[in-house]
């Protein structure tokens, strides 16, 4: 609603009638306008490969082991 009527109204007013703290609206606001890639999304694609050829047999261990044959990565990835 805030980001709606931001160009008739201003901000501090808009937040403290909605009774929100300004560094809440700030932080929802560049959630949503400026999204960030997902630099994990080719490793989550691998590690649901993994699981599934494993039939869920696999743990975060084995799944780390097979990943690191490809991939540097850390065991708190997974």
């Amino acid at each position: 609603m805030i980001w709606e009527l931001r160009h008739e109204f201003k901000i501090g007013l808009l937040i403290d009638v909605a009774g929100i703290p300004r560094s809440t609206y700030y932080y929802y606001s560049k959630q949503f306008n400026d999204p960030k890639p997902d630099k994990y999304a080719a490793i989550k694609e691998d590690i649901r490969r993994i699981y599934d050829e494993s039939k869920g047999r696999y743990g975060y261990r084995r799944i780390t082991k097979e990943l690191r044959k490809t991939h540097r990565i850390n065991h708190k990835t997974v």
